[in-house]
């Protein structure tokens, strides 16, 4: 076919694409956004279509040594501030080897405590394929990153750069992803069969486009076209979802009942005391109103009511009506005083004198390590500890939380990903 055909074909292609594709899909890299799913978990499964056909690409189009093809798609899943290649900053060392090369050892032994899950996807022996796997997310690490060599090329490949599947707080159920050409800025070729000739000193990762760069010789420069038809789109499907399992701390529920009850005890024996502040404050207003009046000579009937009064506040006085011994003179203001401070202080329970003693927060000890993953295939669950050094008291400050729980594994751990996807 000749270039006036192709381009013809290309033209064609556009207008259907624009009509009928491209409204459902989005850019190859969107901006992460913060995610507020909680403790929530996502599998998703991701499908590679590659649409490299002569048709389409027929400048340069490589039918032999080798034809045209696609490695293994590398994926990471990670958190909004991980990158595995930015457009307009330098490739890291990973991403030079496997754009250059296709091997993938420096991108395998890179990975941090910023990366959820890494996957791959099989590799495309054809222009125009298909290609799928499946992958976890969660709420810290719902950005996804990947990149697929086009092969032949100098350091050419297609990829999605920190795409969120998140939104607000849920997850995207489904979403097509357009994908174009990439320069990993390493290689100088400009052509699919170029020589290996190094970038020195190194570029940046730039966009292909039909017109950048804008050399004749390049093999994706259509300068009479406005942009080149998407090479290759990447469809995220989700699957299922998971929530991390609650942990209640059952010892801090119990010490809330337990503080509930004391605090209805507290309540109780302080309307007691109110009570009996007043009734004292009752006699002692008597025994004022008696100084006036001259000592007797003999026991009266008022006296007698005065000793039951008093025996009532302390009940180891004789309560005998004709004992004169608990009598208390009215004159005699020590002995009268006295008297009530012993009648009060033996009538005041232990744990109202308490009630003066300052609260005690609940006291913690340290996180334990955390627990070995249990699960040594696909995602489980850590755990780590802390226990009561010294409960609340007296309305304190109760005990936090003494266990927590987090993610941990991914699909890479399974030796046969694909029989553990079978649920």
């Amino acid at each position: 076919m000749n270039q006036n055909v192709g381009t013809f074909v290309l033209a064609v292609w556009l207008t259907l694409w624009g009509s009928s594709v491209g409204q459902s899909t989005v850019a190859a890299s969107a901006g992460p956004t913060t995610c507020h799913t909680g403790d929530r978990l996502a599998v998703y499964r991701g499908v590679l279509h590659t649409y490299w056909t002569r048709e389409l690409f027929p400048k340069h189009f490589p039918d032999w040594r080798p034809p045209a093809q696609w490695t293994i798609t590398i994926g990471r899943t990670h958190s909004p501030h991980w990158r595995l290649f930015r457009e307009g900053q330098l490739a890291l060392p990973g991403v030079k080897q496997f754009a250059e090369t296709g091997k993938s050892d420096v991108l395998t032994d890179s990975l941090d405590e910023g990366v959820f899950d890494a996957f791959t996807l099989p590799a495309i022996g054809s222009g125009s394929g298909r290609s799928e796997g499946k992958f976890f997310v969660d709420s810290n690490h719902s950005v996804v990153s990947l990149l697929t060599r086009i092969v032949p090329s100098p350091d050419w490949f297609i990829g999605i750069d920190s795409f969120s599947l998140c939104s607000g707080d849920t997850w995207i159920d489904s979403v097509t992803v357009e994908m174009n050409p990439m320069d990993a800025g390493t290689d100088n070729g400009f052509t699919f069969t170029a020589p290996n000739w190094p970038t020195e000193p190194q570029g940046v990762i730039y966009r292909i486009t039909a017109r950048y760069p804008a050399h004749p010789a390049g093999s994706f420069f259509y300068p009479q076209s406005a942009r080149l038809p998407p090479i290759g789109t990447f469809q995220f499907i989700k699957m299922k979802e998971y929530e991390l399992s609650e942990v209640f701390n059952h010892e801090e529920d119990d010490r809330k009942y337990e503080t509930l009850a004391v605090a209805k005890t507290h309540l109780k024996s302080e309307r007691s005391h109110v009570e009996m502040n007043n009734e004292l404050s009752a006699n002692i207003e008597r025994e004022r109103q008696y100084e006036v009046s001259p000592l007797p000579s003999i026991i009266t009937e008022r006296d007698r009511i005065r000793a039951r009064l008093l025996a009532r506040l302390n009940p180891n006085i004789n309560n005998s009506n004709d004992s004169v011994s608990t009598v208390i003179p009215k004159n005699d203001k020590k002995a009268l005083l006295s008297n009530i401070i012993d009648s009060y202080s033996t009538a005041t329970p232990s744990r109202a004198r308490n009630r003066a003693r300052p609260r005690r927060d609940c006291r913690v000890s340290h996180w334990t390590d955390w627990s070995a993953c249990s699960q040594t295939c696909g995602i489980g669950e850590m755990h780590r500890r802390r226990h009561v050094l010294k409960p609340a008291r007296r309305g304190g400050r109760p005990c936090p939380p003494l266990l927590e729980s987090k993610w941990c594994g991914s699909a890479r751990d399974c030796a046969a990903a694909e029989d553990y996807f079978k649920w």
